[in-house]
């Protein structure tokens, strides 16, 4: 049976979120974006915030609502979810777009990707905890093919 990394065996929401939240941060994430795009980016962002909030003429309270949940979805370490749910895919799409890929679009890694993680063979049992054998079983099945279709070892 292969070991599960201790970093990521909180099952809990907030213990993933943390651990997701860990991952992240432990690399240097650098951009060769100019500080007049990276300006214009994040102002365009927070009008568009600021559009919302004028479309839906939010109030007080509810702002004050929205503002709680986002603290607890930062102190939850959910942000790296949170953000790949909700817009990695866009950027992906953009990405894929951008390069005039062929074929499948590609998907998001998502803040669970643990680098050199163990591999398991093409027919196994995942590596499950005891609480979770009495579970119903779930069976993943697939094909990887090349563009025309056709099948790839």
């Amino acid at each position: 049976m292969t070991e599960v990394n201790p970093q990521h065996e909180d099952p809990t929401a907030k213990g993933s979120g943390n651990a997701a939240t860990a991952a992240f941060q432990n690399h240097i994430y650098k951009s060769d974006t100019s500080k007049e795009r990276a300006n214009e980016i994040y102002t365009d962002l927070l009008k568009a915030i600021a559009d919302v909030a004028h479309k839906h003429q939010v109030t007080y309270d509810e702002y004050r609502v929205l503002k709680d949940w986002m603290i607890k979805v930062g102190e939850y370490g959910e942000w790296p979810l949170w953000l790949d749910v909700f817009v990695e895919h866009e950027i992906e799409e953009i990405n894929y777009n951008r390069h005039d890929y062929t074929g499948t679009k590609g998907s998001i890694e998502g803040p669970y990707y643990v680098p050199d993680a163990p591999e398991l063979p093409w027919k196994t049992t995942m590596p499950m905890r005891e609480s979770d054998k009495e579970s119903e079983q779930l069976i993943f099945k697939g094909q990887v093919t090349d563009i025309d279709g056709n099948g790839l070892g």
